[in-house]
């Protein structure tokens, strides 16, 4: 039957298949230097096999319509939904999912030397310069108080036992005025109980709202 002609084999079938297992080879190696360069800090694990499958997909999709060009354009339609259906990540997550396209892409035309190259070249750089380049851990902490707190150095003694450095981001009112809420830069002691942190700012702030974040938290990775 005609349908079944579709399940034969041939030199082109065998040679995707091939650029899917090195593209797979290819998202390992991208994923695990994600995971490396983020040793110690929060990432998304969906994340991860993100990067580890797109090149994958890309070397079984880019023989398709390497050669039709209606066919590309409709791949970046494709492209152009799901980033705008995507929350905006950071700029190291935005790389990374660019450079597995883009490691997919190579590997899907067949060069997988310079594939390869580039793979292992981008991430190797990339985790030597996260180690290389300390981030100090700084968080953000929000505070509410009664309009009649001065909030000028009213957690100094609490801030000073518990963090390294501190300032104020930003300062905003709500509730009709009747409350601020200060935004603190903040870099916690190693060690530091943060339990402990906000009972003790609680007790100070008359038990209103009090939030810590990551600053990566506000700008969620994509996917």
């Amino acid at each position: 039957m005609d349908f079944l002609s579709g399940f034969t084999v041939n030199s082109d079938s065998i040679s995707i298949l091939f650029g899917m297992a090195m593209g797979l080879v290819a998202g390992a190696i991208v994923a695990a230097g994600y995971v490396l360069a983020n040793t110690g800090r929060r990432y998304s694990k969906n994340f991860v096999i993100t990067v580890l499958l797109l090149p994958c997909i890309m070397a079984v999709v880019i023989p398709f319509i390497a050669t039709d060009l209606k066919k590309t354009l409709s791949l970046a339609g494709v492209f152009a939904l799901v980033r705008f259906r995507s929350i905006p990540g950071d700029s190291k997550d935005i790389l990374f999912v660019f450079f597995s396209v883009a490691a997919g892409l190579v590997i899907g035309l067949g060069d997988y030397f310079l594939g390869f190259a580039s793979v292992i070249v981008v991430t190797a750089v990339f985790v030597a310069a996260s180690k290389a380049w300390k981030v100090e851990d700084k968080q953000i902490l929000k505070v509410t108080i009664p309009e009649d707190m001065n909030y000028k150095g009213a957690f100094e003694d609490i801030f000073e036992r518990n963090l390294v450095k501190h300032g104020v981001k930003n300062v905003k009112t709500s509730n009709m005025g009747t409350l601020f809420t200060i935004s603190y830069w903040i870099q916690p002691k190693p060690g530091m109980d943060e339990k402990a942190f906000i009972d003790e700012l609680r007790t100070r702030n008359g038990n209103l709202n009090i939030i810590i974040e990551n600053p990566d938290d506000q700008q969620s990775p994509i996917l």
